[in-house]
C-alpha cells in the first residue's frame, strides 16, 4: 500500500489510526478510550476528523485525533450511529442518532437541528419508536451526499429503509422499488418476520453519483437511477445475508462486500466461521469473485455495516474479533494491518 495511507478504526473502547509507512503501519490510540466508537468523516477542507459514540454524541479534533472536543449542543439523543460532512460546504455536517433521528448542523457542529422534514416522509410513522430485535435498535446509520448535486441526500433507517432528498431535505422519498418484500435465510419464520430485508448498508459509486449499491438483511443490490429502481445482483455469492459494502472510488462497475454467513455456525445469526474472504464484482455485480489471499482460513467473525470502506488507495475492513485487513490491488491480495483489537464497529480511510 502507497505510504501515506490513514485510516480511523472505531471500537467498543476508544478509536485508532493507521498510517503507512515505508514498511509497516504506525499505529496510535486508543483515543477516547471511555467511549464506544461507531464511525468518522474527514474534512480535507479544514483538516478536521468528526467522530460518532454510542456513549457520548459526537466529537471534533483538528489534530487527526490527538484532542477531542464534544459539539453536542441540541443533541438531546447522545448516542450516534454516523456522521457526514458536505462536499460542498464544510460547515454542513449531518449525523444519524438512535431512534431514527437526522440531524443537522450548519456551523461545523457548533449547534444541531432535528430534521424536521422527516416528520412527514412517507411511511416515517410506520417505523415507530425502537426495536429490541438485532443489535442496534431503530436508527439512522448510514447518510450519503452526492458529491456533484449539493442538494441531494441519501439516509438510511433501519427500520424505514432508504431515503433520498433531491431539494436539500425539505422532501423526501421512500427507495424501495425493486427489492425483495421477504427472504429465506433461516429456519425460523419468527426471524424473517421480524427482520424482514431491512437495509444493511448503501454505497454511492464517486465517478458515477446515479449508481448505489446496498446490502441488504436479505441481499446485494445496484440501482442506476439514484435508488428509483434496484435491482438484485447476489446471484454468486455463497449467501445473500451480509452488513458492509465498499464501492470503487473510480469504477463504477467495481464493488466489494464480505457476506455475513461464511462457512458453518451453529451460534450467531450472523457469523463468518472457517476462513475470511472478501469478495468482489468488476461489472456492476454481474458475477462476483472471491478473494481471499491474505486472509485468514480459521475464524469465528463477522464485518459490520460500517466496517468496510474505500478510498483511491485501497479497500480496508475490521472485524468484531479486532484485526483490520487491506488492499490496494483490487482484493487480489491481503495484508493485515492490526490485530488483538476490541471489537471494530467502523472503519474509514482519508
Amino acid at each position: 500500500m502507497a505510504r501515506g495511507s490513514l485510516i480511523f478504526v472505531g471500537t467498543t473502547e476508544g478509536g485508532f489510526s493507521f498510517e503507512k509507512g515505508v514498511k509497516t503501519w504506525k499505529k496510535k490510540g486508543p483515543f477516547l478510550k471511555k467511549e464506544s466508537v461507531s464511525h468518522f468523516a474527514y474534512d480535507r477542507k479544514t483538516r478536521t476528523l468528526y467522530a460518532t459514540t454510542l456513549t457520548n454524541g459526537v466529537f471534533l479534533s483538528k489534530d487527526k485525533g490527538k484532542t477531542w472536543k464534544t459539539i453536542n449542543d441540541g443533541l438531546p439523543i447522545r448516542k450516534i450511529w454516523t456522521v457526514a460532512v458536505s462536499p460542498h460546504d464544510p460547515n454542513t455536517l449531518y449525523v444519524g442518532t438512535h431512534y431514527s433521528h437526522l440531524f443537522q448542523s450548519k456551523n461545523r457542529g457548533k449547534s444541531w437541528e432535528d430534521t424536521e422534514s422527516l416528520y412527514k416522509a412517507e411511511g416515517r410513522k410506520d417505523w415507530g419508536i425502537d426495536w429490541s430485535f438485532g443489535t442496534i435498535g431503530n436508527c439512522i446509520h448510514t447518510i450519503l451526499m452526492d458529491p456533484e448535486e449539493p442538494k441531494r441526500i441519501y439516509f438510511v433507517s433501519s427500520l424505514g429503509g432508504p431515503y433520498r432528498s433531491d431539494d436539500g431535505g425539505t422532501q423526501w422519498k421512500r427507495i424501495r422499488n425493486g427489492l425483495l418484500d421477504s427472504c429465506t435465510i433461516s429456519d425460523d419464520p419468527k426471524h424473517i418476520e421480524e427482520v424482514h430485508t431491512c437495509t444493511h448498508r448503501i454505497a454511492l459509486a464517486p465517478s458515477n453519483p446515479a449508481v448505489l449499491y446496498q446490502q441488504n438483511h436479505c441481499g446485494v443490490y445496484r440501482s442506476d437511477s439514484r435508488g428509483d429502481h434496484w435491482q438484485d445482483i447476489s446471484e454468486g455469492l455463497p449467501d445473500r445475508h451480509g452488513f458492509p459494502i465498499a464501492a470503487h472510488p473510480k469504477d463504477e462497475k467495481t464493488v466489494f462486500v464480505t457476506p455475513a454467513y461464511q462457512g458453518k455456525c451453529d451460534r450467531h445469526n450472523s457469523c463468518i466461521q472457517g476462513e475470511l474472504a472478501a469478495y468482489r464484482s468488476g461489472d456492476g455485480g454481474k458475477t462476483w469473485e472471491k478473494r481471499a489471499d491474505g486472509l485468514p482460513k480459521k475464524v469465528h467473525t463477522c464485518v459490520l455495516r460500517h466496517g468496510m470502506t474505500s478510498n483511491s488507495e485501497g479497500v480496508f475492513f475490521g472485524t468484531t474479533t479486532g484485526e483490520v485487513y487491506g488492499t490496494m490491488n483490487e482484493g487480489e491480495t491481503w495484508e493485515q494491518i492490526a490485530k488483538n483489537l476490541p471489537r471494530v464497529q467502523g472503519v474509514v480511510a482519508v
